[in-house]
């Protein structure tokens, strides 16, 4: 019996043993189910997070590179090689005004030269600082608004947009008429002025008389009161210096090609000018292939109008349309027609 009892009690020890050692195990599994959880919910928790935080840090990445990718290219670091891609400009025909101003800041003249590759032509249409925009002249214009104000005038006046502005030096005019050697001229009439400055500064050619002017020549007689006609016919004889001045260039095909740069750095020194070395690098490519092409491409357009007295000069209705005739004979459009 004793022995029965003592094996009993054995028996019950151990099935409690058994039970003790299960509960603690299940307390075990319990409680690390309940870390795991807990460890889940952490990590779930923490994810979306470092999911914004991901996100955040590519959006500022993208803007930084934008903004450094402008700066290059507008400063014609990158993307503005000497390649045939014409990526990135608007049109193959552009507008720029060059305005020429002495050494007092005044407006002097100004010229508006359209180049249109497709059309194989260069419009060259002079602006006398007289004519009338609303109730101002541009010499005025330019006066109290600068250049800003002077191409919205311009543009306005003649019906035509102007894509960049150059202000020229009367420097800048001379060295760069010099480079393609002049012009070749033959006067209708006598030109004759005697400066009160100095000798070479005077300008004495007789009618009919075929003479070789340079850059100087060129600019002295724009501004001086030689012709009859007055300050009209100082303005035709800028549009046809001008376009004889690129008519010579585009005939010395060589000296030109190697010139394009050193012309737009001597017309943007000491300018006034939006007009950026990205765009011109874009520019020149047309014009390298309008060399290329044996042309004489440079025509003349010279308003037509009224003087009401002789600082103030009335563009005529009938010469607007004669511009947008122009522009739409020399569109990109009409050109492939």
């Amino acid at each position: 019996i004793r022995d029965r009892l003592r094996s009993r009690g054995l028996g019950d020890v151990y099935k409690r043993q058994q039970y003790a050692c299960l509960y603690i195990f299940e307390s075990k599994e319990i409680n690390n189910m309940a870390q795991t959880k807990a460890h889940k919910k952490k990590r779930r928790s923490q994810a979306p997070i470092a999911l914004v935080y991901f996100i955040t840090m590519i959006i500022f990445l993208f803007v930084i590179g934008m903004l450094a990718l402008y700066a290059l290219r507008e400063f014609g670091v990158i993307g503005n090689d000497d390649s045939n891609s014409d990526a990135g400009i608007k049109s193959p025909v552009y507008n720029t005004l060059f305005v020429r101003v002495n050494s007092k800041g005044v407006l002097a003249d100004a010229t508006v030269i359209r180049v249109a590759p497709d059309a194989k032509k260069i419009i060259i249409m002079p602006v006398s600082a007289f004519t009338v925009s609303g109730s101002q002249t541009m010499r005025e214009i330019h006066e109290e608004g600068g250049m800003v104000k002077l191409e919205a005038a311009v543009a306005d006046t003649f019906g035509i947009t102007i894509d960049n502005y150059v202000s020229l030096t009367n420097d800048a005019f001379e060295n760069a008429a010099d480079i393609v050697g002049g012009i070749t001229y033959t006067p209708d009439e006598e030109l004759y002025y005697l400066s009160q400055d100095n000798d070479e500064n005077d300008i004495a050619i007789p009618s009919g008389d075929l003479t070789n002017l340079s850059g100087h020549q060129i600019r002295l007689i724009c501004q001086y009161p030689v012709f009859k006609e007055g300050r009209n016919g100082n303005m035709k004889f800028l549009g046809t210096a001008v376009t004889m001045l690129i008519n010579n260039a585009f005939q010395q095909t060589n000296i030109t090609k190697d010139n394009l740069d050193n012309f737009y750095n001597i017309f943007t020194a000491n300018s006034d000018t939006d007009w950026t070395s990205a765009q011109y690098k874009e520019e020149k490519l047309y014009l390298k292939d309008m060399l290329d092409q044996n042309l004489t491409p440079a025509e003349a357009l010279v308003p037509e109008g009224e003087w009401t007295d002789d600082s103030h000069f009335k563009v005529s209705d009938k010469f607007k349309e004669s511009v947008q005739t122009m522009l739409k004979d020399t569109a990109p459009s009409a050109a492939e027609k």
